[in-house]
């Protein structure tokens, strides 16, 4: 599942710690990045609504219970270095893919991961590992990511932040105005993706290159944003996510809510059920919820069980 000489170092887990990202080198075997690129290669489709319309192609829930990506959950190493990393217990939510089409795609702006997250309260921990599933050359064609140290800025607020607009929406729809997509999506996204706000972010991001093999691990609070695939040999920039929850993390039925409502009024379907079925009751905790039955164990990073 990994490679053999891969580790992680003290001073990985005290960059992570301080960062909140950490590219992992050559931590994937070849084998297992290419069962994630079949498997997302057959499962992504072009967005069908507003929600992801700057990919070509993504898709959510891709390998939640695939047997090779579920091994990846039981490889005593990788849960190791997982939990150095973190210091959780961890375990798997679902997956996810995206692809980029060369010099179209402008990916998604600034943001954290609000919608993969939103099933947990905003305090309980969340990470995701992305893989990108060929070449990303920095400084040529690019079609990477960029991403914020925590040290900058935490995207902690964004949490609280997308709370405020469904209730907000609402009361102006109440009070007789007519309310569509670009409305919401203003609100949504002007907080990070102002012209003002996006130089200053882009001015303090980090932009790596990677091969195949490399990952991305960042914790839910990390600011990121999508980097257009630009002129160059690669057609289109295929990537697979990871995402994994702390097992003390607990349902938060509100927040649930909050993220339905543009879902239904505005068109912004994600394509995903998943923060509705994981769990139903607020403050239930979630890796006990029944929705796991059969594979909670197979979604576990537990080192005792390598």
């Amino acid at each position: 599942m990994i490679n053999p000489a891969f580790a992680i170092s003290d001073e990985d887990v005290e960059s992570f710690r301080e960062h909140g990202f950490l590219k992992l080198k050559q931590v994937f075997s070849a084998g297992l990045v290419d069962h994630m690129k079949k498997l997302s290669t057959s499962e992504i489709v072009p967005p069908a609504d507003n929600y992801g319309s700057g990919f070509s192609k993504l898709k959510y829930d891709i390998g939640n219970d695939d047997p090779t990506i579920l091994e990846l959950m039981g490889d005593r190493g990788f849960a190791t270095a997982m939990a150095e990393l973190t210091g959780q217990k961890l375990f798997f939510t679902q997956g996810l893919g995206f692809e980029l089409e060369k010099n179209k795609s402008t990916g998604f702006p600034w943001h954290v991961g609000t919608q993969s997250f939103g099933f947990q309260r905003r305090q309980d921990a969340g990470f995701t590992i992305w893989t990108p599933l060929c070449d990303i050359d920095a400084g040529g064609q690019r079609g990477g990511m960029k991403y914020v140290s925590k040290k900058h800025l935490s995207g902690e607020f964004v949490y609280q932040h997308i709370n405020l607009l469904p209730g907000y929406m609402r009361a102006r729809a109440e009070a007789g105005e007519e309310l569509g997509y670009d409305d919401f999506s203003v609100l949504k996204n002007s907080l990070l993706n102002s012209p003002q706000m996006t130089g200053l972010l882009d001015h303090v991001a980090v932009e790596d290159s990677f091969e195949p093999g490399d990952a991305l691990i960042f914790d839910k609070y990390v600011l990121h944003r999508s980097v257009p695939l630009g002129e160059g040999p690669i057609p289109s920039r295929l990537a697979y996510a990871l995402r994994f929850s702390s097992i003390d993390a607990r349902y938060d039925k509100s927040r649930v809510d909050a993220l339905g409502y543009p879902r239904v009024t505005f068109d912004y379907d994600v394509g995903s059920d998943f923060n509705e079925k994981v769990a139903s009751q607020d403050g239930e905790q979630v890796y006990a919820s029944r929705y796991f039955d059969g594979t909670r164990q197979a979604r576990t990073l537990d080192v005792d069980n390598g």
